[in-house]
Parts: C-alpha cells; sequence; structure tokens
C-alpha cells in the first residue's frame, strides 16, 4: 500500500488488497446469504413524495407538520422583557465607580 496520495485513496487500496488476498476463501465462504438487496432502495430519501405520503397514510406515522395553523392570529403575543444586549449596557455610567 503507498503512503502517498488521499486517506481515501489508501483506504480503498487496502480493501482492494484485502479483497485480492482473500479471494480464495469465497468457495468456502459465501458471502451473498448475508447480502440484502439494495439498502437504499426503502430509504425514505429516495422515494417520490406521493410514495412517502402513501406510506406514511398506510402506517398512520406522521412526520411533524411545518404547516402553520391558520389559527395563529389568536393567539396572544409572547412579550420579551427588556435586557441588556452587552456588557456595556449592564450599568449606567452613574452606577459606575473606580473606586
Amino acid at each position: 500500500m503507498s503512503t502517498s496520495g488521499s486517506l481515501f485513496a489508501s483506504a480503498i487500496e487496502h480493501h482492494l488488497e484485502l479483497k485480492r488476498r482473500n479471494q480464495h476463501l469465497d468457495g468456502e465462504l459465501p458471502l451473498e446469504e448475508f447480502r440484502d438487496g439494495d439498502p437504499f432502495s426503502n430509504h425514505p430519501l429516495f422515494k417520490t413524495e406521493a410514495d412517502a405520503r402513501r406510506e406514511e397514510d398506510e402506517t398512520g406515522e406522521h412526520p411533524v407538520s411545518l404547516e402553520v395553523p391558520e389559527d395563529t392570529e389568536s393567539m396572544p403575543a409572547v412579550e420579551v422583557p427588556d435586557q441588556p444586549r452587552g456588557w456595556m449596557e449592564t450599568t449606567t455610567a452613574s452606577d459606575f465607580s473606580w473606586d
């Protein structure tokens, strides 16, 4: 394995070397029974929106809704108390003394 190049290239070289070295074991210890199909075939990122919505309806599992309810105008406004915005505003000039 070469030491020049990126770590990724080095990892690929190492993987290919192990694969070549262990090739004689394929007949005795096949891995096919441990391999599942495509791991991304049922992944939510690779579904169409229609498929994802249909699956949500079938399973009853719905993600958190990002829709804003229509009655938000009736909600009371949240009041934020006046707070100092920085260390300079924590005291007034008349309160400060070097003594």
